[in-house]
Order: C-alpha cells, then structure tokens, then sequence
C-alpha cells in the first residue's frame, strides 16, 4: 500500500516523521557505502532501485488516494542488506512521490509502511532460518526469499488496512475486506518475482546477494553452516 496520497490526520503525519527521520539516519549511518562505491553493490543498488522505481509506476487504485502495487522491497534488503535498503527505499518513496505528484507530507507514512516494515519483516525472517533452521539452499531460496517476502507484502498490507481503520474511520470491512483481497491477490506475484530473483542471483552471481552466505549453503570446510551476520 502506497499512503503518499492519503490525507492522513496531521498528528499521524507528525509521528510518522519523528519515527522516519531517525530510522533513516541509523539507516545512512549504518550502511556499508564502501561496497556501494566499489563493490558488487555499485553495480547492483543503484540497478534496483531504477528497477523500484518503475515497478511502483505500475499501480492501481484500491481506494480514495490510495495506492496498491507491486513492493521489491523485500528483494532489495535481501540482495543489498536492511541499511541500504531503507535508504534506497527513502530514494524510491522520492522518486515516486515526484512521478505521483503526491504531497511530501506523505513521505514518511508511505516510507515507514512501504519500506520500514518489509525490510523488517524480511530481515527477521532470515535470521529466524539461520538460527532455527538447517543451512540448505532451498530454505534460503523458499524461507527466505519466497515466503518471507510474502509475509512482508501481506503484513504491509494488514499494517496499512490498521492504519485506515485507525486514522482515517475506514470501516474494517472495507479495509480487510476490498483492500485485503487487492493485497492478497497480488501477494503471490510479489513472492514468485522476488523468489525467482533472489535464487537466481544467488546461484550465478551469489556477490549480488548480500544476505546470501555460500560458504554456509554450499561450502564443505569448516565454516560451513555456521551463522553469518547480515549487512
């Protein structure tokens, strides 16, 4: 769900902005830029978020000011870590609300629900499987990378339909009802698109992954399967 266009009450805007500023600076401060200016992520932070970008052009209205699209959120914390993607998720949020026209009060809402959540969501899941899970690649490419960036997708949409219900008097029947089923439907396209990159990525360019480990998944020395930390 995109809240750039909803015209939220101003104390739930106000919040919004105290929570996102601060989060976003231990995001900038937190980030690993030396590999963005150098490394592998040179070439594969800034590719995703033009990728971002335009996925979020493609859109639907599932609502008065709201909009409902395709996230890659989840994908981007996985192949660049959380930090930088809740920074290229800021640029993405920038991108889209120039495009959109959207007032830049609704930057911080849109950000925190579109961005913060999902990367928190994805992220927990995957030290939840490194920590209670067997080192396989199939949990990484299924645990991971396709069910956890469902749970990331379907959770934004529970958090956003909380939020109309909360601030903006939505009846929950409409808001888990008509925006849950826009939500779900295209729940299963986001953890399909997002699986099928994220293993492909790892399998033939495992350095476009950040959070991919392959000594861990198919390495046979004495570091293999143990936990990694992620970026």
């Amino acid at each position: 769900m995109d809240f750039a266009h909803v015209d939220l009450p101003v104390p739930v805007v106000l919040a919004a902005w105290m929570l996102a500023l601060p989060l976003l600076a231990l995001g900038l401060a937190r980030a690993r830029w030396q590999e963005v200016s150098g490394g592998a992520m040179a070439q594969v932070w800034p590719a995703a978020l033009v990728v971002l970008a335009i996925l979020w052009s493609i859109r639907t209205q599932a609502g008065p000011g709201l909009a409902v699209h395709l996230s890659g959120i989840a994908a981007l914390a996985l192949a660049t870590g959380p930090w930088l993607a809740l920074v290229g998720g800021a640029v993405v949020v920038a991108i889209a609300s120039v495009l959109f026209e959207a007032p830049w009060t609704g930057a911080a809402p849109a950000w925190l629900v579109g961005v913060a959540w999902p990367v928190g969501v994805v992220t927990t899941v995957h030290a939840a499987a490194q920590a209670r899970l067997p080192p396989n690649f199939f949990v990484y490419a299924f645990v991971v990378a396709f069910f956890g960036s469902a749970a990331a997708f379907v959770t934004t949409g529970l958090v956003g339909a909380g939020l109309l219900v909360a601030a903006m008097d939505v009846a929950p029947s409409i808001a888990f009802g008509e925006y849950a089923v826009v939500v779900a439907a295209l729940a299963f396209g986001e953890a399909l698109l997002t699986g099928m990159a994220i293993t492909l990525a790892a399998i033939y360019r495992p350095t476009w992954v950040a959070t991919f480990e392959p000594n861990r998944y198919f390495g046979d020395g004495p570091d293999a399967g143990r936990d990694g930390g992620a970026r």
